[in-house]
């Protein structure tokens, strides 16, 4: 189960921890929880501040991953690079 992989010699950090690398993570999920104080106080039902919430998570799910691919990306060019360095200098265009 998920539970079992972070009990197994991973201390628990605190949130600001895990986030200290990736601040604008940290900046879209306190974003996140200030615009769910704004919805409820506006009147919002449960259901149109859980679809809000949805949205928001699934939006922040692609850059995360975005990131990380593109971090991978980059680290693979790097040791592609160093282990052949005579290698054609060819990056996919954007």
């Amino acid at each position: 189960m998920n539970d079992e992989r972070s009990k197994k010699g991973q201390s628990q950090k605190s949130l600001d921890e895990h986030f200290a690398s990736r601040p604008h993570v940290r900046a879209r999920l306190q974003a996140l929880a200030d615009m769910m104080d704004t919805t409820i106080a506006e009147g919002a039902t449960a259901d149109e501040a859980e679809a809000m919430a949805i949205g928001q998570l699934r939006e922040l799910g692609v850059d995360v991953l975005t990131d990380w691919a593109q971090q991978k990306q980059s680290v693979s060019l790097q040791k592609a690079r160093a282990e052949n360095p005579q290698a054609i200098n060819h990056i996919k265009k954007k």
